[in-house]
């Protein structure tokens, strides 16, 4: 049976340890945390709050799926700084934020920590933005490959510089490091005009993690089995590739109350999943 985790951002209002409450009564096996305010922002979570946080998840006995760095709303906003501004400042901030959710997942037996792909090409020319990527995935994969950081998966996204399954594999190709690999959000998928089913076979063992988005047409963010994902047609892709990592759902946005939604979306996973 798969193993059903539900990300933080879905109890924004909540503080972490009471979203960590929520998300065991809801029925999952892990969490997702995020390493933004207001949950795991890795500077304003120091040692007596993360003791505080394992002590919690442990009482739930609920694992943690990932340590999510993409959004940086703490420093600007959900994608920026990024991989590849002009600026090699703000470049460092993006990598430093993402050692930093690195050592956070590891103080927390997180398996892996994700981020965005790359970042908005509109200030940089293509080759330099997929040059400044490529410098700064390999900087966080010399962390991990020293056990500072677990393996760092890109997440493709619509109007980034990483927007399918195509790119996120030549950028791994680049890159040529077995630290960095891949994670799948469906919903993205959909909004780049991907099939997320294809992009599972298309990715293959690159793809270590998986967030289970949907939308509707619109793209607006709807409870699991409500939208537009054919998430039958995905676990079948899913067990044909013998997929055996965490399946987060993603409900951030959604305008359900999150109980409620994290129950529906629970409820119907099972009810599908291989």
């Amino acid at each position: 049976m798969s193993k059903f985790a539900l990300s933080s951002g879905a109890y924004r209002r909540f503080k972490l340890t009471e979203a960590v409450r929520h998300v065991a009564l809801a029925g999952y096996d892990g969490i997702e945390v995020v390493a933004d305010i207001p949950h795991g922002y890795p500077p304003a979570l120091d040692k007596a709050g993360r003791d505080v946080l394992r002590t919690e998840l442990a009482r739930r006995k609920l694992a943690v799926s990932n340590v999510n760095a993409g959004p940086m709303t703490a420093i600007r906003d959900e994608v920026r700084p990024s991989w590849v501004e002009a600026d090699r400042v703000l470049r460092g901030e993006r990598v430093q934020h993402t050692l930093d959710a690195g050592e956070l997942a590891i103080a927390l037996g997180a398996p892996t920590v994700s981020t965005i792909g790359g970042g908005p090409t509109d200030e940089v020319a293509p080759d330099d933005a997929l040059r400044y990527f490529r410098d700064g995935l390999r900087e966080v994969a010399q962390a991990a490959a020293r056990d500072k950081c677990p393996p760092l998966l890109i997440c493709p996204q619509p109007d980034l510089l990483i927007r399918s399954a195509e790119d996120v594999l030549r950028i791994l190709e680049a890159v040529g490091d077995e630290e960095v690999g891949t994670d799948l959000n469906t919903g993205h998928c959909l909004r780049a005009d991907e099939d997320p089913a294809a992009a599972v076979r298309r990715l293959g063992p690159a793809l270590r993690h998986v967030h289970l988005r949907d939308i509707d047409d619109d793209g607006t963010v709807v409870v699991p089995g409500t939208g537009l994902v054919d998430f039958p047609a995905l676990f079948a892709a899913l067990e044909e590739a013998e997929y055996d990592g965490w399946l987060t759902v993603d409900l951030s946005g959604t305008e359900v109350h999150p109980d409620d939604a994290a129950r529906r979306a629970l409820d119907f996973l099972k009810q599908t999943d291989w």
